[in-house]
């Protein structure tokens, strides 16, 4: 999506969930001529891009998911369900469910074993 927006003209693009702040300091970027991408979404973008290219062989991590993941991830290792994350997170639980595959997808893991394993292993990284 963020490939999309820049090709239809975006000057500034943050996170949906991105904080206030970052919102913010987007619209003054903007509004002063220039272009601006918010801390986790360029961080999100340079990871993915090495992988891509192959420039790292480490495996993926947390730090490879949006922040929305990252809370799903963190409720899944407190074996909620979608419908629970849902409503925890004022979403859909088919949201949820796309949020899960993307996690999925990510992390390289298949099945929502692997993913609740993945989350239990690395709770101490969601706080």
């Amino acid at each position: 999506m963020f490939n999309e927006a820049i090709d239809l003209g975006a000057k500034g693009f943050v996170l949906k969930d991105s904080a206030l702040i970052d919102i913010i300091e987007c619209v003054k970027t903007v509004a002063a001529s220039e272009h601006y991408a918010s801390h986790a979404l360029t961080k999100f973008l340079i990871n993915r891009s090495r992988r891509a290219l192959g420039l790292t062989e480490q495996q993926p991590t947390v730090k490879d998911l949006t922040p929305t993941e990252r809370r799903v991830l963190k409720l899944i290792a407190e074996d909620m369900k979608s419908k629970e994350i849902g409503e925890e997170l004022f979403i859909s639980p088919r949201t949820v469910e796309k949020h899960r595959q993307n996690i999925c997808q990510k992390l390289n893991l298949q099945g929502s074993h692997s993913l609740f394993k993945f989350a239990v292993q690395h709770k101490s990284e969601l706080l």
